[in-house]
C-alpha cells in the first residue's frame, strides 16, 4: 500500500478529541492533557514511530495509565499505517517520578 506521509498534526488530530475518563464532558485537548508540541512523529517507509508525552490534570492522577491506553488504542484504530507508539507522562507532572528513577512509560 502507498500511504501519504504521517506527521504530528495527523496524530494530534486523532487523539485531541478523546474524552477525559474522570471528566467525560471535556476532551484531553480542552484540559491540556495532550498538546500538539508534545507529539513527535517520524514516518519511515514501512511504519511510523510515534512518541507522545501527556500532562495529567493533577500530579496524583490515578487514571494516567488509562489515558495512555486510550491514546494508544485510538491511534491504532484510526492511523492508516503500522506504527510503533511510545507514550510517556511529561516529566515533572506526576508524582510517579518521585517514586521511581525513570520516566513513566505507558
Amino acid at each position: 500500500m502507498n500511504f501519504n506521509k504521517i506527521d504530528s498534526v495527523d496524530v494530534y488530530d486523532i487523539i485531541r478529541g478523546i474524552k477525559d475518563p474522570e471528566k467525560p464532558y471535556c476532551t484531553l485537548e480542552e484540559l491540556n492533557v495532550v498538546q500538539e508540541e508534545l507529539v513527535h512523529v517520524k514516518d519511515l517507509e514501512q511504519f511510523v514511530e510515534i512518541e507522545i508525552f501527556f500532562v495529567p490534570t493533577v500530579p496524583y492522577c490515578h487514571l494516567a495509565p488509562t489515558i495512555g491506553l486510550c491514546l494508544r488504542e485510538k491511534i491504532n484504530k484510526y492511523l492508516p499505517k503500522k506504527s510503533k507508539i511510545d507514550i510517556f507522562i511529561q516529566p515533572g507532572t506526576h508524582q510517579i517520578e518521585k517514586e521511581s528513577k525513570f520516566i513513566a512509560k505507558i
